[in-house]
């Protein structure tokens, strides 16, 4: 069995976004998990591996690119959105080091690979798209008037655009709550949330759930998932409750349309409301099942690494 290190630098195992394929990897492979930055830690991970996943396109990625301590390694990196949007971090790694770059959608290997053309000639990346667990995000019973919304409060999630969503819902409809999962991480988002709360008379009507550990049982009786996210490289939110059963009405950011169903793209406030109040719970489970079950995406990665051993 090869040996494959897992090196999150964000993430620990029971978060990472890697955490739903790694019982199904350890099946054909000798695995370790590492949540490190540069230094003799990661270096040691390192030596022992056969292959060397980094997932995010980060720190540790390009100190391992550049160290040399990759030697007689096989290297692959899975980037997200955020390093192509916000870091450098693509833009100082060794590409001639990685074997395999893997993203999640086809339009953040567009923009990766327009802000940064020298990396198409070392590596050609391969889009697998996030698996969605069917069987832990089973069926609910969702009511189409409980809508859901996912996410750290902060800028690029557009809880601004929420706010106005829910305002106009109401007034259309005062039977409609929205429940929020996700923290506020951004002092100015959350003085600007509490004030409009308070001036868009939202008490009530926008419902702040936190943190939530068990996501499946909190999904399970909303009927809608409204995505008001500025840009999204797949969206996982989306997916997980789509597989549950609710509706998505997703804010058309760019690629979305590669992503999602067109029919439940908005751009406008009044057409997110029209969605939301003419949705049809648990039509996109098979949709969802079809497209981004976690077979399909655990089937991509194994033949994958396959290639590299």
């Amino acid at each position: 069995m090869a040996r494959l290190l897992l090196a999150d630098r964000i993430k620990g195992p029971d978060d990472t976004f890697l955490a739903p394929l790694i019982p199904a990897l350890r099946r054909h492979h000798d695995v370790r998990f590492i949540c490190a930055g540069p230094g003799s830690s990661l270096a040691e991970a390192i030596a022992w591996a056969d292959i060397v996943w980094f997932e995010w396109c980060w720190d540790h990625a390009v100190w391992a690119t550049t160290s040399g301590c990759l030697t007689g390694k096989r290297c692959v990196i899975r980037l997200h959105s955020i390093e192509a949007l916000q870091t450098t971090f693509p833009a100082d790694v060794d590409w001639s080091r990685v074997d395999r770059l893997i993203t999640v959608g086809t339009d953040i290997t567009d923009l990766l690979l327009t802000r940064h053309p020298s990396i198409a000639g070392h590596v050609r990346p391969d889009v697998i798209p996030n698996g969605i667990d069917m069987d832990r995000f089973a069926p609910g019973s969702g009511d189409r008037r409980l809508v859901a919304w996912v996410g750290h409060l902060e800028p690029k999630k557009n809880p601004m655009l929420l706010l106005q969503i829910a305002h106009t819902l109401h007034r259309a409809d005062p039977r409609y709550v929205v429940h929020v999962a996700g923290a506020f991480t951004d002092l100015r988002t959350a003085r600007y949330v509490q004030r409009f709360m308070g001036s868009l008379g939202l008490s009530g009507v926008v419902r702040f759930d936190g943190v939530i550990t068990d996501m499946p049982a909190w999904y399970a009786d909303k009927g809608v998932l409204l995505s008001t996210s500025m840009y999204e490289s797949f969206g996982l939110n989306i997916g997980e409750a789509m597989a549950v059963g609710a509706f998505p009405v997703v804010h058309d950011f760019p690629g979305a349309d590669r992503l999602w169903p067109e029919e439940c793209l908005f751009a406008s406030i009044e057409q997110a409301v029209a969605l939301i109040r003419s949705s049809r719970p648990g039509l996109y489970r098979d949709w969802v099942g079809e497209r981004y079950g976690l077979d399909r995406q655990l089937e991509a990665v194994l033949r994958l690494l396959a290639d590299l051993t």
